[in-house]
């Protein structure tokens, strides 16, 4: 394992991210999530209708990891099970939320960025904890707060039913876009349905295995 290597890579990838919105209409979105057991990664797809919030499809994939957690390069843990999980999608999808950050990150390119430009799909990062910058201000429901980062905003501190989460574009997505899919996305829990049922999903398959 090469975490300098790691570090070019997604240096390298930050140069390909675009930060404007490349879709008038955003009608379906995919997201993902893993579960671990011990050396298997358990990923999980969950397409989901943005106005109604149904579900439209689910999916599964496993694969054994051989790099460690480790913070800011999760992306080279998780990426493998993730896309095969996706490939095994039959229903078209216009945009990934994924588990971890986008461009708030050391890099500017978090595993939602990695996965965006890889797959050239516009994505999001929604995360449970903040890996780099500092929040300004304080979220409320009414109003989120931003995440600065070399004096930029890369995101949005979101109270979402009663807990924060963090919200940053990954590929293809405006700061804004990245916030408004997110709040149109969650219902019930504080994070998005198709994060939340893709969380699910991947506990479900791990202890099925």
């Amino acid at each position: 394992m090469n975490l300098t290597r790691f570090a070019e890579i997604q240096k390298k990838l930050s140069r390909r991210i675009r930060l404007e919105d490349v879709l008038e209409k955003v009608e379906r979105v995919a997201g993902v999530d893993a579960a671990y057991s011990e050396d298997a990664c358990f990923a999980a797809a969950v397409v989901v209708e943005l106005a109604t919030l149904r579900t439209v499809e689910e999916k599964t994939a496993m694969q054994t990891v051989h790099v460690p957690y480790i913070p800011g390069f999760f992306a080279f843990r998780e990426m493998g099970a993730v896309i095969k999980a996706l490939r095994r999608l039959r229903s078209s999808y216009d945009l990934l939320i994924v588990e971890g950050h986008g461009i708030a990150h050391p890099s500017g390119c978090g595993f939602a960025s990695h996965l965006g430009v890889l797959l050239r799909k516009p994505s999001i990062g929604v995360a449970k904890r903040l890996l780099c910058g500092s929040v300004r201000g304080i979220p409320s429901p009414e109003k989120p707060a931003e995440i600065v980062l070399n004096n930029s905003v890369v995101g949005y501190a979101v109270e979402s039913n009663r807990k924060v989460i963090y919200v940053s574009p990954g590929n293809m997505v405006s700061l804004a876009t990245a916030l408004e899919v997110v709040k149109k996305a969650t219902h019930r829990h504080a994070l998005p349905e198709p994060l939340h049922r893709a969380h699910l999903l991947a506990a479900r398959s791990k202890r099925g295995y």
